[in-house]
């Protein structure tokens, strides 16, 4: 995180952040090992998972609830905060922490580098406030303006229907720095329920520059690439990090995305910050004697 880094170098005692979890693990653990206090303020039901991840951590984690239809009330506490006590944000979007991107861009550098310097046709991001996807083209953006590579991927926006400002934005062509907020952020993927996109006018840039697409996908899409992806490749994922294999499938029967086309889908999220979702969605373990025969009938019935 080299926000955190930055703040230790600037002397910092305490970082800060509004989250759903998981930038805020990132923040947290990274603050952990610099021995900086860290304070997190995540949505009212963020999943109980993401939340013990974080306490162990160390991080002091607070709940904050909505008092107001269209503003975030955890940026809105962050802000206060930080103004107040003086501590320094670390977020995992740019207005609040500027650098933001000079971490996530690593993954573009990664990608390059394990593609042997051909970069793929695609890369599908699951997306929230738009900053993972901004983010790693910037580092493939640099990487072509040294002539690492000879070519930009396509990027595709992928956000669940319930929550996709971006999406909406690009295909209403809205103006970047004037992105109208989604009006809730009801989703089983709450790792992107971001009605606010801090980062979309950089993501929004690069769908133009790489001509790019965007996406809205289910939540019942989300929940059967979630279960798909464990069964057949033996990933465990959080509904967020799988998202963008939901858009994927979709992209794909709809003839934009050529089966033999090269592509990347980054997984984001392990299945351990959401527990309740895999758990209703996959059978129940039933309990049986050390009996063969109960063993066999239990099998029929699985």
């Amino acid at each position: 995180c080299v926000g955190v880094s930055r703040a230790m170098e600037d002397g910092a005692k305490t970082v800060s952040a509004a989250s759903s979890g998981n930038a805020a693990a990132a923040m947290s653990s990274y603050a952990a090992r610099a021995g900086l206090q860290s304070v997190v303020f995540v949505p009212e039901d963020a999943p109980a998972g993401k939340l013990i991840h974080l306490r162990t951590l160390g991080a002091k984690v607070f709940r904050v609830s909505k008092v107001q239809e269209g503003v975030d009330p955890t940026t809105t506490l962050l802000q206060a905060a930080c103004a107040e006590f003086g501590w320094t944000p670390a977020p995992s979007f740019g207005p609040f922490n500027c650098f933001q991107f000079e971490g996530t861009k690593s993954l573009g550098y990664e990608i390059a580098e394990q593609s042997q310097w051909i970069p793929p046709d695609w890369i599908l991001f699951p997306t929230g406030s738009g900053g993972l996807m901004a983010g790693t083209m910037k580092g493939l953006w640099e990487f072509k303006e040294m002539g690492l590579i000879d070519k930009l991927p396509r990027p595709i926006v992928v956000q669940p229907e319930g929550c996709a400002p971006i999406v909406r934005a690009f295909n209403d062509q809205q103006d970047p720095l004037n992105i109208t907020p989604w009006g809730s952020n009801e989703t089983v993927a709450g790792g992107l329920a971001d009605p606010f996109p801090w980062d979309g006018d950089a993501a929004l840039k690069y769908l133009k520059l790489a001509d790019g697409k965007a996406i809205a996908v289910s939540d019942d899409a989300i929940e059967s690439a979630l279960v798909a992806l464990g069964k057949y490749e033996g990933i465990f994922a959080e509904p967020s990090g799988v998202a963008a294999l939901a858009g994927l499938r979709e992209l794909v029967d709809q003839g934009v995305i050529d089966p033999s086309d090269n592509v990347v889908v980054p997984i984001t999220g392990s299945g351990f910050k959401d527990l309740a979702t895999p758990d209703r969605l996959t059978p129940g373990v039933s309990v049986i004697p050390p009996d063969t025969s109960k063993l066999k009938k239990a099998l029929e019935n699985y």
